[in-house]
């Protein structure tokens, strides 16, 4: 059996919104710009419907149809140990890459979707992060 070359240049990345993970082997060297295209499509085929706003919730953030102007923010966690502890936007507008913002493998990001006005303003992540509670309780 012939070996499988695999390439060294990708990353795998956590993208999270509300009780949503993608994952995505994006390229170090991909832009931002680029990898929102690539979880864009994701998201598209994945979530018709769109994204929960809660699991228990009906509420959903509707999919930017291909051609509607709409930008994708990235937030990382303040703490890597404690995603509970809330998110700071990350300023991905000159060209930044996993590489350049030093990412390490499985690294968790939060996004939000902006359309029309909302672009370019300050965007509120919400992420649910599962907890282990006891059914007694």
């Amino acid at each position: 059996m012939a070996a499988i070359d695999i390439p060294n240049d990708g990353i795998s990345l956590r993208f999270k919104y509300g009780p949503q993970t993608i994952f995505l082997f994006v390229d170090r060297s991909a832009t931002f710009d680029a990898i929102s295209t690539q979880l864009l499509e994701v998201l598209r085929e994945r979530y018709p419907r769109g994204l929960a706003h809660a699991a228990m919730l009906p509420e959903t953030t509707p999919i930017p149809a291909i051609g509607e102007e709409a930008r994708v923010v990235f937030a990382a966690p303040k703490n890597l140990r404690d995603l509970g502890a809330g998110w700071k936007p990350l300023n991905t507008d000159n060209g930044e890459t996993p590489a350049s913002m030093r990412l390490r493998e499985n690294a968790a990001l939060a996004f939000a979707i902006q359309r029309g006005d909302e672009i370019g303003e300050a965007a509120s992540f919400h992420v649910e992060i599962p907890t282990f509670e006891d059914e007694d309780e």
